[in-house]
């Protein structure tokens, strides 16, 4: 009996528990809407920490939510930037091509017109047109390489030219290639050009043998002493020695003085050509009867030879 009174007596405490429990929430609830409705304006303590709270969780909960967010912005930003970025490349790449087409075309331009001004020299003569295919840097001065040849019925010194004047000439000829000597060159065997010098009452010949590449012009000697030669005439080639046809550009005269002999005058000469910026080129053929009278002159002095050596 004592045990189970004992038993009926804790169930009893603990129902009372609950119900005092109960009765002290409800006037907790009860007290804060009582201060919240009529109590003063200063938010009571409890419901302060509630809200303080309520915002460090909000805070919390919010702040990985929104560091996701600025990295997807940060992100989509990044590739905006980066394909903007791709697509001006693009466009700067396609301006310099147009740029460098467009330079092209300036210097085509200028070698047309340039041809068209000695259109004139080139009357009653025979021209192919090349390219320049390959040039040494060792030999800038000395060689180019053209792309005619022997197919094309080339020669050996045929004179060659740029769209401004003279050049050089053909020294090998392969069947799509020629080696061209250049007026500049300083080797042993450097060409030698028979020129002319167009004055106002008369003609005045010469023989182009040097190139001073520090002024960077032709010298041209055994120029008569009294010959009136004033800077700016015109030179060209005189077609006398059956290598060069008459008539070709070679440049205009910068100065005119005697020589260290006294005898005759030395002719510094600009070359109408640029040596430095040659790409096309033009072959002018010798015709028919030059090549054979050349031909017969050079077989007359062999056999010449060949009688003065039997004589003797």
């Amino acid at each position: 009996m004592i045990e189970l009174k004992g038993k009926i007596s804790l169930r009893q405490f603990l129902k009372k528990r609950k119900l005092i429990v109960l009765l002290v929430s409800i006037m907790t609830s009860l007290s804060l809407i009582f201060f919240s409705l009529f109590g003063s304006h200063e938010t009571p303590k409890p419901i302060s920490w509630m809200n303080d709270l309520t915002a460090v969780v909000g805070r919390a909960v919010s702040s990985p939510g929104n560091f996701v967010m600025n990295f997807g912005d940060s992100v989509a930003s990044l590739k905006n930037t980066y394909e903007e970025n791709q697509s001006l490349k693009k466009q700067i790449g396609v301006l310099q091509d147009l740029k460098v087409q467009n330079e092209s075309l300036k210097a085509e331009n200028k070698e047309l017109n340039d041809l068209l001004e000695i259109k004139p020299t080139l009357v009653d003569k025979k021209v192919i047109g090349g390219n320049v295919i390959a040039r040494s840097p060792d030999f800038w001065v000395d060689y180019i390489t053209i792309d005619l040849g022997s197919n094309n019925s080339l020669t050996t010194d045929m004179s060659v030219m740029s769209a401004s004047g003279l050049i050089g000439r053909i020294v090998e000829v392969n069947p799509t290639s020629s080696k061209v000597q250049l007026l500049t060159s300083t080797a042993n065997n450097s060409m030698e050009v028979a020129a002319s010098i167009q004055i106002k009452d008369q003609i005045v010949h010469g023989v182009i043998k040097e190139y001073d590449r520090k002024e960077q012009e032709l010298i041209l000697t055994q120029v008569a002493q009294d010959a009136k030669i004033n800077k700016g005439d015109m030179v060209t080639t005189s077609g006398l020695g059956g290598v060069s046809p008459e008539g070709i550009i070679i440049g205009e005269v910068v100065e005119a003085k005697t020589d260290e002999f006294g005898l005759s005058q030395k002719v510094r000469v600009k070359p109408a050509a640029d040596f430095d910026d040659i790409r096309k080129v033009f072959v002018v053929m010798q015709d028919e009867e030059a090549k054979q009278a050349r031909e017969e002159a050079d077989q007359a002095e062999g056999e010449g030879t060949d009688e003065d050596s039997s004589n003797e």
